[in-house]
């Protein structure tokens, strides 16, 4: 029964999907559904069974008592980190007041939970818990602390009043006003200092680690860095995505085997069904986000690209929306459908990947535009998805437009389209060349007029007083390249992925798994399919597109002097080397690797 309990986490994944929807659509339907859950998990929190005292959640409330006496129980944070996101979002994305009571209101409850479990043991006993799945609980509450500790007297006052019903409770309004300090301490209570502090003194122990567990604490520790500026935790997520991107992600930009890191650089002997559980590429999106926010390095907004089209857009069955898949295998001759998990359903699967999932295909415009305010505005076009972006404080609207890939045009063609409304502004706006672009043919117009083509791997800048009609586009030669497995043993050099631009290719073939190119580039072994086959492969088509590459396999030998074409991810070893303040003696890992059994043995049981 308790397993079952615990799908209540995709209410949570619901209200932030839906929230993100509806900020794209204003669907009117739509907001009426999310309000109506909204209210009835007021209810619910309201009950008199839970005693006023804001807790809310599915299952009772003993099971935190066996989670702080370190007693079996399957991760009741982790669903709880859910339903508070959710709730957070409709507040921030879709304006519900009253769902940001209700965060205030469960923060208040699990504070208080923590900090009893602390008097009445010790720190480390609350640090040894974490060895349980949490979820991104201090990242949630980094972004709770960020909006309470801004929001005006009022503004806050007539939520809670809202919530407890008694507008004039002054009291009741001060003691949320203090509890805004209290989110930040909680937040800092749910940063797992043995992991954490592993990555703050530059060590590559991913090893046996669930991908899963960790990856939502690393954004936490980026939103710590977001709302304390303690640069610390900036150079972790630098080297953590740094870590997982030269020594633990496959060639579609995905993490982790069976739920799990395995030893940095051995991936060869880790091909099966069970890769890359999609979980782990959705939050990995969120590190990368947060690093090119920083930074603006083409580096993370190419991964970026890589994972979302083989990592993201891969995890849902092409002709059945709302099919989706745990996993995604990467060994030769495995299918996707004859897997552990295989395909879900529409209706009846409620695995921690479809709720991710229906939140990463609700968000599929995020990403695309970045804006740089202050005295010199400046736009970011970081990805190529055919889109309208309205610049409301400059008065410019942008429409992306993008020619459908085909093999028998190896270029992408964009077409970016910037009106002004009414004068234009001068201001600057930057367009991605990635790093994947061929420079030989690449080219640039602006208005019909060449304009000096940017490298690949940097922006192209564009400086002017944009008018009504102005028209940039964009040619980018993609060329076939192969890349070789994270896997540093002679024997697996041979073992590579082959790419089309940011595209992992699939080999069809039957019989001989191995590709003996010789000395040959890539381009002369791997040929366009003829249209005439393309009805034998629905799911590897463009619906608009007119073809597709195929090739002869996916394991290549002798490949000579092919170009593998692996762009280095560069080692920061120059960094400021502090342990966290908060670092104890708990074995993380060791703690973590009983979590896995008992992890292991609920999903056996599905």
């Amino acid at each position: 029964m308790e397993r079952h309990l615990t799908f209540v986490r995709n209410a949570g994944h619901y209200l932030s999907a839906a929230a993100k929807m509806w900020a794209s659509t204003h669907n009117g339907t739509l907001a009426g559904k999310m309000s109506a859950v909204v209210d009835a998990l007021h209810a619910c929190q309201q009950a008199p069974a839970n005693g006023g005292a804001g807790y809310l959640s599915a299952f009772p409330a003993e099971f935190f008592d066996r989670f702080e006496a370190i007693q079996p129980v399957w991760a009741p944070y982790y669903t709880i980190h859910k339903i508070m996101q959710g709730l957070l979002d409709q507040y921030t994305v879709a304006g519900n007041g009253k769902a940001l009571a209700m965060v205030v209101a469960m923060a208040g409850y699990f504070g208080e939970r923590v900090r009893s479990v602390i008097q009445r043991h010790s720190i480390e006993r609350h640090w040894t818990s974490l060895n349980e799945e949490t979820g991104g609980m201090n990242d949630v509450l980094y972004q709770l602390y960020a909006i309470t500790v801004t929001l005006p007297r009022h503004h806050l006052f007539c939520h809670v009043c809202s919530w407890l019903h008694a507008a004039s409770d002054a009291d009741t309004f001060c003691s949320v006003r203090q509890n805004d300090q209290r989110h930040l301490v909680l937040a800092h209570l749910f940063d797992k200092p043995c992991f954490l502090g592993l990555l703050a003194v530059q060590a590559d122990s991913l090893s046996d680690f669930h991908a899963n567990t960790h990856i939502p604490i690393v954004v936490g520790g980026q939103m710590r860095y977001e709302v304390t500026g303690d640069p610390l935790y900036k150079e972790i997520a630098t080297f953590f995505m740094d870590v997982v991107n030269s020594s633990h992600t496959y060639a579609t930009g995905g993490t982790s085997v069976s739920e799990f890191w395995f030893d940095p650089k051995r991936l060869a002997e880790t091909l099966t069904t069970e890769n890359e559980e999609s979980c782990t590429t959705y939050n990995m999106l969120k590190v990368s986000r947060h690093l090119f926010r920083w930074t603006k390095e083409i580096a993370y907004a190419d991964y970026y690209e890589r994972a979302l089209i083989n990592g993201v857009l891969s995890i849902q069955r092409g002709r059945d929306p709302g099919v989706m898949i745990y996993m995604l295998p990467q060994g030769p001759g495995k299918s996707k459908a004859v897997s552990y998990h295989g395909w879900g359903t529409q209706y009846d699967s409620f695995w921690c990947c479809y709720g991710t999932g229906i939140e990463s295909f609700s968000k599929l415009g995020d990403s695309i535009y970045f804006e740089e305010k202050g005295g010199k505005p400046a736009l970011y076009i970081v990805q190529y998805i055919p889109s309208t972006f309205n610049w409301r404080s400059v008065g410019l609207t942008v429409t992306q437009q993008v020619k459908p890939l085909s093999s028998s045009d190896q270029n992408l063609q964009v077409s970016l389209s910037i009106s002004a409304k009414t004068n234009g502004q001068y201001v600057t706006v930057n367009v991605r060349i990635p790093s994947w672009a061929s420079p030989n043919g690449a080219k640039a117009t602006l208005n019909d007029k060449d304009l000096q083509m940017a490298s690949p791997g940097t922006f192209l800048s564009v400086t002017k007083q944009w008018g009504s009609g102005d028209r940039l586009t964009l040619q980018l030669p993609i060329g076939l390249r192969t890349e070789a497995i994270k896997d540093d043993r002679p024997e697996y050099a041979t073992l590579q992925a082959v790419l089309f631009g940011p595209f992992l290719l699939a080999g069809l073939t039957t019989g001989d798994w191995d590709a003996k190119a010789g000395g040959a580039a890539v381009s002369e072994w791997i040929t366009p399919v003829p249209a005439s086959y393309n009805s034998q492969l629905v799911t590897l088509t463009q619906e608009s597109g007119n073809g597709t590459l195929g090739l002869t396999g996916l394991k290549i030998r002798n490949t000579g002097t092919i170009d593998k074409g692996e762009r280095p991810w560069i080692y920061h070893n120059n960094r400021r080397r502090r342990l966290l303040d908060t670092i104890t003696g708990c074995d993380c890992k060791t703690d973590r690797q009983t979590d896995t059994r008992r992890k292991q043995e609920y999903i056996t049981e599905c």
